[in-house]
């Protein structure tokens, strides 16, 4: 699995998770990256958080981890059943596409990595 982080002006990297993405994994993840990644492209403090209803996202350490840092980035509510209107999910698909493209495809999870940081630099 690859978790990624991106804004309208820059792209965050690419962190490839060797499993399932639980609460506490994703918590590890938003303190390790997004945190790291938000004062860069948002030093306005202007910047929100979209993510879906994820079960690791919706997880209560996610959550309050959110809260106590909610003076660092707004977080963005997003309601149960809404359609899908996050960018990510245009940017994982402009990826698949250029992956599928690649000669020779992908064998192994670091080759689909390196595939994916590779057309994300393009």
């Amino acid at each position: 699995m690859v978790w990624d982080v991106c804004s309208w002006r820059d792209m965050g990297p690419l962190i490839r998770l060797e499993t399932t993405l639980t609460g506490d994994k994703y918590l590890s993840t938003l303190s390790d990256h997004l945190y790291s990644f938000m004062p860069i492209v948002h030093s306005d403090g202007l910047g929100q958080l979209q993510q879906d209803n994820a079960t690791s996202h919706a997880s209560r350490v996610a959550t309050k981890w959110l809260q106590e840092h909610s003076s660092d980035f707004r977080h963005f509510h997003w309601p149960p059943k809404s359609p899908e209107i996050n960018i990510i999910e245009d940017i994982w698909d402009a990826l698949l596409h250029a992956v599928v493209k690649r000669s020779p495809p992908p064998r192994t999870p670091i080759d689909l990595l390196t595939a994916l940081q590779d057309s994300c630099m393009v």
